[in-house]
């Protein structure tokens, strides 16, 4: 058997460092659940996409896991996939060699307690850039490795409620590179999928399928949607066989901030606007 924690989206900063106590505790709770991994699901800084301050604090601050440690990049970590709202921070090779060079990869595969575990950079899916192409090509060798049971891990969830819906939103995977995503998917033993950008967390079954959401550690969403709930946390995973278990864990002493209630109903558009609160290191 193999115990995986996965934290997603903590958001972390050197200049606001809002949810730097939160990822502390998180940090301490992997070391004492002795994990064989830890997974960061995307979302590790908060500006990420235009700040290397902020990718060179969060790749230290990756030191505090329990090792071996993996990440995959958020929207918030080398920009966001197209179209978004986020005009300003789309997905481009500066933003992917600025998270390159700190982290050294951005997408991982490791044999885990009988399982094939693969993390994507789920930002590329749909960019049109070339290592979007590089990357579908060492997916499918990694699916087609072996009849061992897979689980997959990326940022954004796949979709919301239903694999064939069609709404464009910055919550999932667009719908076309989904469709072109997911029939690759069903032609290989992928059993669990991971994902995170949500702030809740969510456990449903499609298609034989179990997609799972990671809550964050920073803090939660406002309004979950349908069979979500909102807690802080991180998730337990554990692999043996053919069976995967998962637990939310609920950390001691983290802080479930209200993100409206933190940027002062309206006062601030963005954490970013808010005056500088670095963090205490």
């Amino acid at each position: 058997m193999a115990r995986i924690l996965v934290i997603s989206d903590p958001h972390l900063s050197p200049t606001h460092g809002f949810f730097w106590a939160n990822w502390r505790r998180a940090c301490e709770m992997t070391k004492q659940l002795v994990p064989d991994a830890v997974i960061v699901s995307g979302d590790l800084c908060m500006n990420g996409a235009d700040s290397e301050a902020d990718i060179a604090f969060a790749a230290r601050a990756m030191g505090d896991l329990a090792s071996p440690a993996y990440a995959v990049p958020g929207n918030h970590d080398v920009g966001d996939d197209p179209p978004t709202e986020e005009v300003d921070q789309i997905i481009d090779e500066r933003r992917l060699q600025r998270w390159m060079s700190a982290f050294g990869a951005d997408r991982f595969a490791v044999e885990l307690g009988g399982w094939r575990v693969i993390g994507l950079n789920g930002q590329l899916l749909g960019s049109g850039l070339p290592q979007e192409s590089e990357q579908d090509a060492w997916l499918d060798a990694e699916l087609a490795r072996g009849p061992q049971p897979i689980m997959l891990v990326l940022h954004k969830p796949l979709f919301q409620q239903l694999a064939d819906e069609t709404e464009l939103t910055r919550m999932s995977v667009k719908p076309e590179p989904r469709a072109r995503l997911m029939r690759r998917l069903r032609a290989a033993p992928v059993r669990l999928v991971v994902s995170g950008h949500r702030h809740c967390h969510r456990d449903v079954v499609c298609d034989g399928v179990r997609y799972v959401w990671a809550p964050s550690p920073a803090f939660q969403a406002t309004t979950p949607p349908e069979g979500a709930v909102a807690i802080p946390g991180l998730l337990a995973i554990d692999l043996d066989g053919e069976a995967a278990r998962v637990d939310l864990v609920e950390v001691p002493g983290l802080v479930a901030y209200d993100l409206a209630e933190l940027k002062g109903h309206g006062r601030y558009a963005r954490l970013l606007d808010m005056p500088p609160c670095p963090p205490e290191l």
